[in-house]
């Protein structure tokens, strides 16, 4: 901390902020940019590290509180709960740590334009400035800094939409917003539209590279061309892609002599964003291909479904194998982590997770996003729940579910909180709602269960999976509306629901240092019916595992809610059982998947 406070001094700097970010904005950031994390301890995924010369806080939402408090403990680093935004949250504290006039600078290539422009408004108010800086701490004060992954990309082969047809379905919405040319910066989608997958971000198949395609000619993929296998290289030329290096973006946006570049300012940084030359007019509208992705066709929920498969004989192996061995020899949280993934790795096709497996027993099961630490973590004795919340990425589809298992012995409350859970998943999956209904407006039909309980949980309900490719992808988002990061998605088309969605259904109950709950599917969304009252849709459960029943509490099911689990556990039964052969794991299935 000591070196980015003199770097502060040398460039006339009063503040810092460290976001939790990589030059495209990603949610899971390559350790080459694990900045904050460096300079704070802190190991979250979401979070900003707020620095003056006498003092320094770490921002980050009610997912991590009782985390970044063990983690910040005797570091000095206060924690700020965020409430407001990261926006405001930072310019009150440095408010109370700077005087009026202070600059407060950030490297401008981790924060998107959008965000940049309310950041200074925010700071203005406060009667401080905001400082957009190129020239940024890591790349001096970083001792031993982790190079950047560079890996060979591959052909998504499996893909039944190929590059061809994905980018004339584009330049036709470029066409209709009048826009010469689409910029775009964010991984998934540029892996997405041109079939491409890689390694370089760990648990995501996708790869450092920016992309500017044309409504007409030839589009261009700025990426480390050696990462490019020599065939590769020559179907991309065939499909009117061309490569250019990575780090020429910038000068090849400068040299444009005019037209319309659609480039989501929400979505690019403010860096990238300042080399768009005066003559060139910007659409400030939403990449449509984060949209165009988000729809997935009947083949693609087809073989995400076999995916899905693939990945409940894995879960059903594990949780057989815990159920014969628990007691009679010893486990951890990061030993259960570890023999999921042996069981998942000698699935065929398989490729990596899609994030770190969060296993979590009695009281760390209150943590949402609770990893264990290096000593293995709690062990799996007594009485509590174990929370295990992970997935997996195959050629056919992403995976990430979340079963919540009683070991031992359970109390009224226990149950009371998991019953009360596992209804608000069965009311979501059975949500009947208008075409292109706002997907916030689903969130209250999970937690109506819950609140009737008397309680409520801090993170989303749903989030967007995508096609082997990152676990979290929008636009859709089952949450409150205060939680979606457009000021006016609560109405806006962005958020509609439509046909081939995959969204995940996760409502949870945490009692904080006494048990967390979390029981995860991922649906798709299909059509149901279509009458004088419009389109309606409906969910179909993707996800294919048993739900543990042992802490259920059958009557307090609703009749509709009671048929639904024991038709879902039939049609895991039918779907998984034929994969397995071991005679002591069939038994295990047939009895978890039974009727009550």
């Amino acid at each position: 901390m000591s070196a980015l406070r003199v770097f502060l001094k040398d460039h006339g700097l009063n503040g810092w902020i460290v976001p939790t970010a990589d030059p495209h904005l990603s949610e899971y950031v390559d350790e080459h940019y694990a900045f904050r994390k460096w300079l704070s301890g802190f190991t979250g995924s979401a979070g900003s590290l707020l620095v003056t010369q006498d003092a320094a806080a770490l921002v980050t939402d009610s997912r991590y509180w009782v985390q970044a408090e063990q983690q910040l403990e005797g570091s000095g680093i206060e924690l700020v709960k965020l409430n407001q935004g990261y926006a405001a949250e930072s310019a009150d504290w440095f408010a109370a740590h700077l005087m009026a006039n202070d600059c407060v600078g950030i490297n401008s290539e981790l924060i998107s334009g959008k965000d940049a422009k309310n950041y200074a408004r925010v700071f203005a108010e406060k009667h401080l400035h905001l400082s957009l800086v190129r020239q940024t701490p890591e790349e001096t004060i970083w001792e031993e800094r982790p190079e950047r992954a560079e890996k060979p990309i591959f052909d998504h082969t499996v893909s039944p939409r190929n590059r061809e047809q994905k980018l004339t379905a584009l330049r036709e919405v470029l066409k209709k917003e009048g826009a010469d040319y689409l910029l775009t910066s964010k991984l998934d989608d540029i892996a997405w539209i041109f079939n491409l997958r890689g390694s370089d971000v760990p648990n995501n198949p996708v790869f450092y590279a920016y992309a500017l395609i044309p409504s007409k000619g030839t589009a261009t993929l700025f990426i480390n061309e050696e990462k490019v296998p020599a065939n590769l290289r020559e179907l991309l030329f065939r499909d009117g892609v061309a490569l250019a290096p990575y780090h020429c973006v910038g000068k090849t946006l400068a040299s444009l002599s005019s037209g319309t570049v659609l480039a989501d300012p929400e979505e690019i940084n403010a860096s990238l964003l300042s080399h768009l030359p005066e003559q060139i007019t910007q659409l400030e509208l939403p990449n449509p291909i984060e949209r165009m992705k988000a729809l997935k066709t009947p083949e693609e929920i087809n073989l995400i479904s076999d995916a899905m498969i693939k990945d409940g004989v894995a879960l059903v192996r594990f949780f057989a194998w815990l159920d014969r061995n628990l007691g009679k020899e010893e486990m951890t949280e990061q030993s259960l982590a570890d023999k999921l993934l042996f069981f998942r790795k000698s699935l065929p096709g398989y490729i990596s997770l899609s994030f770190e497996t969060i296993s979590a027993f009695g009281s760390n099961a209150a943590l949402p996003h609770y990893q264990p630490d290096k000593s293995g973590g709690a062990p799996i004795k007594d009485n509590g729940f174990l929370l295990i919340d992970s997935g997996a990425q195959f050629p056919e589809g992403t995976t990430d579910i979340t079963r919540t298992k009683l070991i031992g012995k359970a109390t009224d409350l226990m149950k009371e909180d998991y019953t009360a859970v596992l209804r608000a998943n069965i009311r979501l999956a059975m949500a009947v709602f208008p075409d292109g209904i706002s997907s916030q407006l689903l969130d209250p039909l999970a937690r109506e269960p819950i609140w009737q309980h008397f309680a409520n949980f801090g993170h989303g309900t749903g989030h967007g999976v995508g096609f082997f490719l990152n676990v979290h992808e929008g636009p859709q988002r089952i949450s409150y509306p205060r939680i979606s990061p457009r000021s006016d998605a609560f109405i806006s088309k962005e958020t509609a629901m439509s046909e081939g969605m995959v969204t995940s259904d996760e409502p949870g109950i945490y009692r904080p240092g006494r048990w967390g709950i979390r029981i995860e599917n991922l649906v798709a969304t299909e059509f149901a019916e279509e009458n004088e009252f419009g389109r309606f849709l409906k969910f179909k459960t993707l996800t294919l595992c048993p739900i543990d029943l042992s802490a259920v509490i059958p009557e307090r099911l609703q009749p509709d809610e009671k048929k639904w689990l024991n038709e879902y556990h039939t049609l895991v039964r039918q779907k998984v059982l034929p994969h397995i052969h071991d005679e002591r794991t069939i038994v295990w299935l047939v009895w978890n998947t039974r009727e009550i």
